[in-house]
């Protein structure tokens, strides 16, 4: 399970309601979060990056402008970081060949809380299916709810970084032969 970190500003700054801000916490965003955030700031690199920060650490801009630079960068990098990486990089003794765990747990649409997932592989149906969505996104969301058991919702609420390993396994059942994950099988 993923701990938010903390950074703890070397030069704190007054927060929106006037009170001394000497740290700040960095979560982890959602494949939805960032979704929602690139639409809104379409074609705004500084902008989406700011609003990322922004949702990441529950900073307004007022407060992230009044950041000093090197406060801000180290912020900045470490949210870069946790968009990019995936979370077989941030789970402690992570297993490639199990199911995977998820590094931040998310309640379902049926209520439960989801602390995995079952991937399967996709059959050519249903790899041929995909090809009828219009768009790219269309169809990473359909092949990525297909072979996860995940509803579109449920993949909005997933982390970032398991997002990201969740497409790392999908782009091995598209593009890797059988031998490969005999291969991965005989390993384990």
């Amino acid at each position: 399970m993923f701990e938010p970190k903390a950074h703890e500003l070397v030069w704190p700054v007054k927060d929106d309601k006037g009170q001394e801000l000497s740290n700040v916490k960095i979560n982890l965003l959602t494949m939805g979060q960032h979704r929602e955030l690139s639409k809104i700031h379409k074609g705004k690199d500084t902008d989406l990056l700011r609003g990322c920060i922004s949702a990441s650490t529950g900073l307004s801009t007022k407060e992230l402008k009044s950041l000093v630079t090197p406060d801000y960068n180290t912020i900045r990098d470490f949210v870069l970081e946790l968009m990019h990486a995936s979370a077989s990089t941030l789970i402690a003794g992570f297993d490639s060949s199990a199911d995977p765990v998820l590094l931040h747990s998310f309640q379902g649409d049926d209520g439960q809380d989801k602390t995995s997932y079952v991937l399967r592989p996709p059959t050519v149906a249903t790899t041929d299916l995909m090809e009828t969505h219009k768009d790219e996104w269309e169809r990473t969301l359909f092949i990525s709810a297909s072979c996860s058991g995940f509803s579109h919702a449920e993949l909005e609420r997933l982390s970032l970084p398991d997002w990201n390993l969740l497409q790392e396994r999908l782009i091995d059942f598209l593009e890797e032969s059988a031998d490969f994950f005999r291969q991965k099988t005989l390993k384990s």
